[in-house]
């Protein structure tokens, strides 16, 4: 006798009693309670400004990264002013503490015509504000307004 047949009839037993109906409903539970829901993990609303010896930068890279999660990101205008967003089609950040990292480096396109209105921009900004970060912020339920004031090296 073939032990992977018996294995497999050993298997199947209990279900077979089982209607189509009831397998097709259980199976759907099962389904929806393993995607977490149609909205993803709860978000709250950040927004703020970003100012470097007192006056706003334009076009900083904003990130706001959770101990265990997705992070945000953020880029200022040109009054320093940021919004999250935790994808594309979602704005915001995950509730909790974050290591918030924020950059001024960008790299210059190199290219003609429109591309080369991107010019490359030095970091502005010391180590602690981004690859060694030292800013943490607390994202709370709701809507948070959190600027960030900062030095030039």
């Amino acid at each position: 006798m073939d032990t992977r047949l018996f294995s497999l009839r050993h298997i199947v037993a209990p279900f077979r009693n089982l209607s189509g109906l009831t397998l097709a409903v259980s199976l759907i539970c099962c389904l929806a309670v393993g995607c977490g829901g149609p909205g993803g993990p709860e978000l709250a609303h950040v927004e703020g400004t970003v100012t470097v010896d007192g006056k706003p930068i334009d076009g900083a890279s904003v990130t706001f990264e959770p101990a265990g999660g997705r992070p945000s990101f953020g880029i200022t205008d040109a009054n320093g002013h940021y919004v999250l967003e935790f994808t594309a089609t979602r704005e915001g950040a995950l509730l909790g503490e974050h290591v918030v990292r924020i950059t001024t480096v960008r790299a210059g396109s190199g290219g003609e015509g429109a591309e080369a209105l991107v010019e490359a921009r030095k970091e502005l900004l010391p180590d602690t504000c981004h690859a060694k970060s030292e800013l943490v912020a607390q994202v709370e339920s709701g809507s948070n307004s959190l600027d960030f004031n900062l030095e030039s090296k």
